[in-house]
Parts: structure tokens; C-alpha cells; sequence
């Protein structure tokens, strides 16, 4: 059996270790940290006079190393480096020798092999484009800088330094800048890593939230029913071969975990297409109204769609969708509540809102165009598209100021993915 593997990546003091050893121990996986790699290539260099420019000796002294992850630590020829390699220093000792790509290409065979089961666990800042692009799970974990620096000065702090806070600050963002600048393996984010912003959270929630992502992403995926996927597969063929039909941004989709994808709605064909395009079972929420007629809402049903209520009953009717989330899987959700054909985005409903913070859920917002004018796009008249943008992290509560706020943030990255399709495309608009 496949080992599970974690990815996960983002800058210098955001919180990459404390996440990972706290989801490795609760999960019991593997950790390993790739920057302690690159930390005991410099601490061996440096103590065996090796230039930390001289790529071809680093090279020929990794050959002949032994790193050995292990719960307490990183292990380099059998002995342990944790206390020598956690110094400023040894920090930016590493980000010199991890400009050279012979060596990463060597570290990276290492970091490879420690994929074993149950699973693994690994932090870096090119985990999840570079080391392991098709890991089950992908985290990027942020926060701002000056968040990162006051971190750093209470660490130095309590180790009865004197440290300067903007000279910390200046450091980080040194770091960042060359960390990203780097022509091999810069640090970005891969683009179906989901997004834990750290500035404003503690460990704890940070742990559990990344936690029950891997935890959800290890179940065993819904294949959906036989209706689902007989329907799924027509309505893919059918926009293939008699629309003119365009989709972009599929490898923003993690492939496993709960997710929320959340699409503006200018049609009834807007859940069909959107849902058969992306690229794993998807349950989809529909207006409770819809099921009234007994043989259209078994039909709809057995099409994995979920039937929401308005008003006072809203907060009930969304259960269905938690339980597919709280499972595992994915639902496809219009916030704006009901189709508008004019295409014009209308104020979101509070519902992803709720949805996302009850089952800390990410949201995937999505865009469609187009579908108002099926005709014409059989003519070739005019373009349909579906874009999907980057999975963002759920709110921290479900306070309803929050969940508000959090809904508005969706619509208004739907707008952003819309205009970016008119900014590339914005000829095929004007026909």
C-alpha cells in the first residue's frame, strides 16, 4: 500500500515544523524536515573546511553522509545535529548551499526515499512542487513577516538574548527574497497546496486543523453512484464535443480531502459542467424546491445533489453537506443562493460562510461564463469557461460577522477569476 504523504511548504518562522511534528505525532507518521538537510550539509562542510560554493565537494561529501530522520530529530552519520544546526547561522549557511542544483537533485533522491507507511510527513519550501508533486496533501503554510520576526525575537528572548526586532525583520524578508528568487526550486506555493495562514492562529489550532485535513484526505474515496458517473461522464462529452468549451486551473484542485468549491450561477447547466470538470466525486448543493417533484428529486439525488433550505431552516438544511465534507469528500455550492442569467455577481449568502467554519472545510472558488447562452456556444458564437482558482483556509469560527465577511472574500475572488478571464479572453466577449 501507497504511504501517505504530507507536503508541507512556505517560508522561513511560519510555522512548518510545529505543524508537521504535531500532525506526524498524532497521526503517527514520519517527520522529516528537509531544511535540517540542507542545515547538516553547511554544519559538515564547515567543519570539514569545504567551501559552502564549491558545489562538486558538497556533492562527493553528501555521498558519502548518512541522514536518518527519527522522532527527536534529524540524525547525520548516526549522530544527532539538532542542537547545532537550530542557530541563525545555520540557517543562512543552508539557504547558501541550497542554491546549488546538483546537490538538491542528490538531497531530493534522499528526501524521496523516506516515503514509507504508514505515512510521511515533510516540511520544506519545495515539497510540494519539487520533492513530492503528487502528494496526497499539500499545505502552505504563511504568515506575514513582521508576525515571523516577533516570533523569532521572543525565541531569542527567552534565550536571554538582546535581539533587535526590524533587524530580524529585515532578515526574514532577506530570506524570503532569496529563497524565492532562486532559479532551482525557488520557494512557491504548488498550486492545489491549501493555504494555513499562521499570522493570526496558535499552534494548537494550526496542528489540528492541518490534522483533520490528513486525516479526512485518508479515507477511502466515494466513486460516486452509477447515476453520478454515467451523468458526469455525458455531460463531459457532451461540452466537448458540441460547446465551445475551455476549463482552466484543474491543478489548483487538491485530489483528496474535504473541500468546498464555490461557483458564481448564471445557469441550470452551471452544476453540471462545473461539477464533471473537476477531477474528483463532487456532491451538489441544490435548492430544497427542486426535490418537490417525487421522480426529478430521486433523479437529482442519485446525482449526488443535496437539497438546502432557505430562511430559518438554512442552517439545517446544510447538514447534508457536512456530512459529505465531514467524510472526506466534495461539494459544489453557488453562494449567491439562486441563478442570476445576467451573469452580474450578487452579494453572497452567508451559508460557504457556514459551511466552511462548521467543518474546516477549505474553499475553492471557481468562476463560469458563458453558460447563459448555451445556444450560441453550440454555434461557436460564444466561449464557455471555467476557471478555478487557489484553495483558501476556512474561517477561524463561525461568529456570524465572520462567516460573513469570509463569504464576501469568496465572491470577491470570483470576480477576480472573472476578470482575469476577460482580461485573456476579453475578444471572444465582445463578439
Amino acid at each position: 500500500m501507497r504511504p501517505f504523504v504530507l507536503a508541507i511548504d512556505g517560508p522561513a518562522g511560519a510555522g512548518k515544523s510545529t505543524t508537521a511534528r504535531g500532525v506526524a505525532g498524532r497521526l503517527g507518521f514520519l517527520h522529516v524536515d528537509s531544511g535540517a538537510m540542507y542545515r547538516g550539509v553547511a554544519l559538515l562542510a564547515l567543519r570539514r573546511g569545504i567551501s559552502l560554493a564549491d558545489e562538486s565537494s558538497l556533492v562527493k561529501m553528501v555521498a558519502g553522509a548518512r541522514f536518518t530522520p527519527t522522532p527527536d530529530g534529524m540524525l547525520l552519520d548516526g549522530v544527532s545535529i539538532e542542537d547545532s544546526i537550530r542557530t541563525a547561522e545555520a540557517g543562512e549557511s543552508a539557504s547558501r548551499v541550497a542554491l546549488h542544483p546538483k546537490l538538491r537533485r542528490t538531497l531530493v533522491s534522499i528526501q524521496r526515499s523516506f516515503a514509507q507507511g504508514p505515512g510521511l510527513v515533510m516540511e520544506g519550501r519545495d515539497i510540494g512542487t519539487v520533492v513530492f508533486p503528487d502528494a496526497d496533501l499539500k499545505i502552505f503554510i504563511s504568515a506575514s513577516a513582521e508576525a515571523r520576526a516577533e516570533r523569532r525575537y521572543l525565541e531569542l528572548r527567552a534565550k536571554g538574548a538582546n535581539p533587535d526586532r526590524d533587524s530580524i525583520v529585515e532578515a526574514i524578508r532577506e530570506r524570503d527574497r532569496r529563497d524565492t528568487e532562486r532559479e532551482t526550486s525557488p520557494l512557491v506555493r504548488a498550486p492545489d497546496a491549501i493555504l494555513l495562514d499562521t499570522t493570526r492562529i496558535g499552534p494548537e489550532e494550526q496542528v489540528a486543523l492541518a490534522a483533520r485535513w490528513v486525516e479526512l484526505a485518508r479515507g477511502r474515496p466515494d466513486r460516486g453512484t452509477l447515476v453520478y458517473r454515467f451523468g458526469s461522464g455525458f455531460a463531459q462529452a457532451f461540452a466537448r464535443v458540441f460547446l465551445d468549451f475551455h476549463v482552466e486551473g484543474l491543478e489548483r484542485i487538491p485530489r483528496k480531502g474535504p473541500l468546498i468549491v464555490a461557483c458564481n450561477h448564471i445557469s441550470f447547466w452551471d452544476p453540471p459542467l462545473v461539477g464533471s470538470s473537476i477531477t474528483r466525486p463532487v456532491a451538489f448543493v441544490a435548492k430544497a424546491e427542486l426535490f418537490d417533484n417525487p421522480l426529478f428529486g430521486a433523479l437529482i439525488r442519485s446525482y449526488n445533489a443535496i437539497p438546502i433550505h432557505r430562511g430559518p431552516q438554512a442552517r439545517t438544511g446544510l447538514r447534508g453537506a457536512e456530512e459529505v465534507l465531514s467524510a472526506g469528500g466534495a461539494v459544489l455550492i453557488f453562494p449567491e443562493g439562486t441563478r442570476n442569467k445576467s451573469g452580474t455577481l450578487m452579494p453572497p449568502r452567508a451559508g460557504v460562510g457556514r459551511l466552511s467554519a462548521a467543518t474546516r472545510s477549505p474553499v475553492l472558488p471557481a468562476c463560469i461564463t458563458g453558460s447563459n447562452q448555451i445556444r450560441r456556444s453550440m454555434l461557436r458564437q460564444v466561449p464557455i469557461r471555467i476557471t478555478f482558482g487557489s484553495p483558501v483556509m476556512p474561517p477561524s469560527s463561525g461568529q456570524r460577522e465572520e462567516v460573513r465577511a469570509f463569504a464576501q472574500q469568496i465572491m470577491d475572488m470570483i470576480g477576480v477569476l472573472r476578470e482575469d478571464q476577460e482580461k485573456r479572453h476579453g475578444r471572444d466577449r465582445r463578439r
